[in-house]
């Protein structure tokens, strides 16, 4: 039975993509908040936003080490790649950040290829 059929498996995916989306996301609002009050990049350090996504990205690394003790590395790290996609979406919804039609095929790329990776595996 192919890994990816346990839903623990796809659960753990789910939080791993929320995670490292949730990190960029805290760490982008951080230096926006920073940029607006005219500090520098050190003193996005300061922000809460910072720290929430240092506790994120801890998460982050935790559930990653958990979808490695249920999947293969060759199909977890071409799904988690689903992120390079995830966060710029993410932020153009968020924080209005507008994506070029580049930006779009490729996050369409992105996303074609974890979709066949995924549909090899189920």
């Amino acid at each position: 039975m192919s890994p990816l059929r346990s839903t623990l498996t796809l659960a753990l995916f789910a939080l791993a993509f929320a995670t490292l989306v949730g990190r960029e996301l805290c760490f982008k609002l951080a230096a926006d908040q920073t940029q607006r009050r005219g500090g520098s990049a050190g003193t996005s350090v300061g922000r809460p936003a910072f720290w929430l996504g240092i506790a994120v990205g801890a998460a982050a690394i935790v559930t990653w080490v958990l979808v490695l003790q249920h999947a293969p590395l060759a199909i977890a790290y071409p799904i988690m790649a689903s992120t390079y996609a995830g966060v710029p979406v993410a932020s153009a919804l968020l924080f209005r950040e507008r994506l070029t039609r580049s930006q779009v095929v490729g996050v369409g790329l992105v996303t074609a290829g974890v979709a066949c990776v995924l549909l090899s595996e189920l």
